[in-house]
């Protein structure tokens, strides 16, 4: 029963709790994009490319795991193994639809430069949350790193 509460609170927290409301708005706006690529662009890479490395490289392993949390740490290896794999096909679609015209490449900028910053804005409250002390600057930290990776795709952000 202990596990029903904690799925029950988890829902509340959802549907209530201001910290999660701008990332619920996030995905409920993804949800009735017309455009798939758009879509992809919004869920694989945007909001993927923020929420893995602040949750699972910069939250659970520099918090959790060393706070007493390994076994956090260990159920949830395979989240970013997954995601530096499901990355690659992401960045392999980007790549290749940007080659294919100047309009896509300028559309894919527009549309990454957009949802990234929204994805971040979504993020950020959820970001201080997890790190009290420093929230934006993690937060920060990680958009470089994406800003870094869409740039090697040969699509200016």
């Amino acid at each position: 029963m202990a596990g029903l509460q904690a799925l029950d609170d988890a829902k509340e927290a959802w549907l209530v709790d201001p910290t999660w409301q701008t990332l619920r708005r996030y995905v409920e706006d993804t949800l009735v994009l017309q455009d798939p690529v758009e879509l992809f662009v919004a869920q694989n890479l945007a909001l993927d490319g923020l929420l893995y490395p602040l949750v699972y490289d910069r939250f659970v392993d520099e918090q959790v795991a060393l706070k007493g949390g390994s076994a956090v740490a260990m159920l949830t290896a395979f989240m970013p193994e997954w995601h530096d794999e499901s990355s690659r096909w992401v960045d392999a679609v980007v790549k290749t639809t940007a080659t294919q015209s100047a309009d896509n490449k300028a559309l894919l900028a527009r549309w990454a430069r957009d949802w990234e910053e929204q994805a971040a804005t979504a993020l950020l409250p959820v970001a201080e949350l997890a790190f009290p002390a420093g929230g934006h600057a993690v937060l920060d930290e990680v958009r470089e790193q994406f800003q870094a990776r869409f740039a090697k795709l040969g699509v200016t952000n």
